[in-house]
């Protein structure tokens, strides 16, 4: 019995739908949110989580997890247009849903999405610890560069910083394909953010209608 316990608490998947099922309990116990209100996030969530359990089975091709989100979403929009008290709150969220259905659709049929930069291409696949790690890793050694009076190899931001000079370098490379450090040889040195503090803002903003447009321009390449 005991054995069987532990392997049931070691099922990641089990283990996030309990505790999602705590929340959302929580959630009508405590709050003034009902069963009807609580239905459509719960429908949402055990979607995309159905997708995941598929997947790992299966191994679906990219865009599928967009496709099952988006078509979540539809439903939870519909819902709330005919039932809820504001209908165009719910046809705004089926549209909201219909563009993640046509971008997961035109992933799948056309293309995958743009590579990532294997410093963060299995983050969703590594244990929690390890990708926070990761994270934190590639804020000290911008920072490091950032306070070093003239540029540095990652031999001497390693010994600096007292991590390891494989991490180090790998974070150097990561971060000089987001030109956030420029390489002269074999030293680095942090480059400001073009807009200072606003710059996470300006990047959004001219990123999100590139992103919007993205699944169009998948089907005009390809018409």
């Amino acid at each position: 019995m005991a054995p069987r316990i532990v392997s049931l608490y070691k099922n990641k998947n089990l283990r996030t739908i309990l505790g999602t099922l705590v929340v959302l309990t929580a959630f009508v116990v405590f709050t003034e949110m009902t069963l009807r209100t609580i239905v459509p996030v719960a429908f949402i969530f055990f979607a995309v989580m159905g997708h995941d359990v598929v997947d790992e089975t299966y191994d679906l091709p990219e865009g599928t997890n967009w496709f099952a989100y988006g078509a979540s979403v539809v439903v939870v929009g519909a819902y709330f247009a005919v039932a809820g008290p504001t209908p165009w709150v719910g046809s705004l969220i089926a549209l909201a849903g219909l563009w993640f259905v046509f971008d997961g659709a035109t992933t799948i049929r056309y293309e995958p999405s743009l590579s990532t930069h294997e410093y963060v291409a299995d983050i969703d696949d590594a244990d929690m610890g390890e990708a926070m790690l990761r994270m934190q890793t590639l804020n000290v050694v911008y920072r490091g560069l950032e306070d070093a009076p003239e540029p540095k190899t990652a031999t001497e931001l390693a010994a600096d910083l007292d991590l390891t000079e494989s991490r180090v370098e790998r974070a150097l490379e990561f971060l000089d394909t987001k030109g956030r450090v420029e390489q002269m040889g074999n030293q680095y040195r942090a480059e400001p953010p073009q807009w200072g503090r606003v710059t996470p803002v300006v990047q959004f903003f001219s990123w999100l209608p590139r992103r919007i447009v993205r699944p169009f321009r998948r089907v005009a390449a390809n018409a």
